[in-house]
């Protein structure tokens, strides 16, 4: 009996099906039984994350800067892995829990509460898919420091997650908890901030955009950055159990990022300024340890050096047409004179202006706990010649050596700097929390010419300087003390005032300017742990309303208002 085609090509069908079905057994029981036998398993159970609680940031006396709250959401099955949830507030959270009316679960969030500080505390935020891409022990949903602290930190106050295993049906249901593993807290941080003080700075900014730095002296520790303009960090924190206030954050937020006047950007650290006149600190030192000046060394202002076709002139005679006389160091540094740094500048060299700059730790990170930070600039004929292609010349030299030309600080650098002088030469690595180790060094200064370099700081705050908002506070306690350190132990303030140029000219041949305050003082009143020597960087920046921003009438009022704070609390 023939086989009609219709039917061998059934029967070939059949037999292929039956042939395929086999293979596939084959591949499923022997070859990858295991495998799918893992799988298998693994359905039949879910991991549940249990986040850990971040560490807490407290200030130098042992008080929270931030805290951890909780947000509540309820949850519609109990049962169920994938449940939808809503927002609640905490007194329903509280009621439900009380009377096991549904599950809830509580997230952590934090409220910072000093929000001048937020630039240096920085702010958690969920990881995004870059960060995801870059470090392959995140999961998505983390959340991590995005800035300062609690970026640098992150690791250490994060903690350690736990994890729930429930073994589950095949509509995903809950049937029991196989394994729990409790998660680990973060570890809390000492900082060295002082909040109150940090507030007062703030404030004593006023509108005005800027940074102040204050330091203990005699370690490095920064009690006190803040930076205007600036944000506050509890934006970030979402709040969805009032829509009109969550509407109103993400709007605040938003504001933020489009403003042209960067409040993002921590000018304490991250900023580059030329110093101006307080780097004729600088400029005195490279002077005096390379023995090019001394004590008695007298140098005539006529009110303009003339080179070729070029001249270069003092800041009294370019505003009032005046000279001064013969001038010594002391007085120098007093009136902040343009022609005796100018000439102590031609004698020492670029060279080795810039080297005792680096000693200072100019034109080079301070390697603080947080970022990112400017290196600032500090020229040398080498890199003219290489970086601009053009010669350096004698006015290059004399620009520096005030402060100006190419040289860039930032206001971090210049803090660092009055530290190691009000700390007799020692230099110290800044830093923010307690735990990490003080990092000092000596600059090799010799203790005469501290001495002298001092005296001519306390006549600064002195009638007859530029910082005239201390003359009355310095008056009687410079006059009636001969010796720079008793008068400092006595209360009086050392100090520097710097007006620095940039930008184009106008037509007059202006140029807009910011202003700095630099000093040290010995509080004659301070708290308990408040240091007994400190150091205080202003920076006031110009801006559209006031291009010509000055380090006396700007700076230095900023000052007086944080030093009068620190001791009448």
């Amino acid at each position: 009996m023939k086989l009609g085609f219709k039917s061998v090509l059934f029967f070939t069908v059949l037999v292929s099906g039956v042939f395929l079905i086999w293979l596939r057994l084959i591949d499923v029981q022997l070859l990858r039984g295991k495998e799918y036998d893992q799988l298998a398993e693994n359905n039949r159970f879910y991991t549940l994350p249990i986040k850990a609680q971040r560490g807490i940031i407290f200030d130098r006396y042992g008080k929270p800067l931030v805290k951890n709250i909780a947000h509540y959401s309820l949850v519609a099955d109990q049962n169920s892995l994938f449940s939808n949830t809503s927002i609640i507030n905490r007194e329903e959270a509280l009621f439900r829990i009380a009377t096991g009316s549904g599950l809830v679960v509580k997230e952590a969030a934090r409220e910072y509460l000093y929000p001048a500080l937020s630039p240096v505390l920085g702010y958690v935020g969920e990881v995004t898919a870059e960060e995801l891409k870059t470090r392959i022990d995140l999961k998505p949903h983390t959340k991590l420091g995005k800035l300062g602290i609690e970026k640098f930190f992150d690791q250490t106050l994060h903690g350690v997650d736990g994890k729930e295993v429930f073994e589950i049906n095949a509509t995903s249901k809950k049937q029991r908890r196989v394994e729990e593993v409790p998660a680990r807290a973060g570890t809390d941080l000492i900082s060295t901030l002082d909040p109150e003080l940090s507030q007062v700075a703030w404030e004593a900014l006023g509108a005005q955009k800027g940074a102040v730095i204050i330091s203990n002296a005699t370690n490095g520790e920064i009690l006190t950055m803040v930076t205007k303009p600036s944000f506050d960090a509890n934006l970030f924190v979402a709040d969805e159990t009032d829509p009109a206030r969550e509407s109103d954050r993400k709007q605040a937020l938003s504001e933020l990022f489009a403003d042209s006047n960067q409040p993002f950007f921590n000018r304490a650290i991250a900023g580059a300024y030329p110093p101006g006149s307080v780097f004729k600190l600088v400029t005195a030192f490279a002077g005096l340890e390379n023995q090019q000046i001394d004590a008695s060394t007298q140098i005539l202002d006529e009110g303009v050096l003339k080179i070729d076709n070029f001249e270069f002139k003092s800041w009294y005679y370019w505003n009032f047409g005046k000279t001064e006389g013969y001038m010594d160091l002391v007085k120098a540094i007093a009136r902040s004179n343009d022609i005796y740094f100018y000439k102590v500048a031609e004698w020492v060299g670029a060279d080795n202006l810039a080297q005792m700059a680096k000693q200072f730790g100019f034109g080079d990170y301070e390697n603080i706990e947080i970022g990112p930070e400017s290196r600032g600039l500090i020229p040398t004929p080498k890199w003219k010649e290489e970086t601009i292609g053009e010669k350096w010349y004698l006015g290059n030299t004399y620009h520096m050596g005030i402060g100006q030309g190419d040289v860039l600080t930032s206001p971090l650098q210049i803090n660092g700097m009055i530290q190691a002088i009000a700390n007799e030469g020692v230099w110290c690595q800044p830093k923010l929390v307690g735990m990490t180790e003080t990092n000092c060094h000596g600059l090799g200064l010799k203790p005469e010419n501290l001495q002298l370099v001092l005296s001519g700081m306390l006549e600064v705050c002195s009638p007859g300087g530029t910082a005239f908002p201390f003359f009355e506070r310095n008056d009687e306690l410079v006059a009636d003390i001969g010796n720079p350190e008793a008068a400092i132990d006595a209360g009086a303030i050392a100090c520097k005032t710097g007006t620095a140029e940039f930008g184009a000219a106008d037509e007059r041949g202006y140029r807009p300017t910011h202003g700095w305050f630099v000093g040290y003082l010995k509080p004659r009143h301070h708290t308990e742990n408040f240091p007994t020597k400190i150091a205080i960087t202003v920076l006031v920046e110009s801006d559209d309303l006031d291009k010509s921003k000055e380090g006396s009438y700007d700076a230095t009022p900023v000052a007086k208002t944080i030093v009068d704070y620190i001791e009448s609390r």
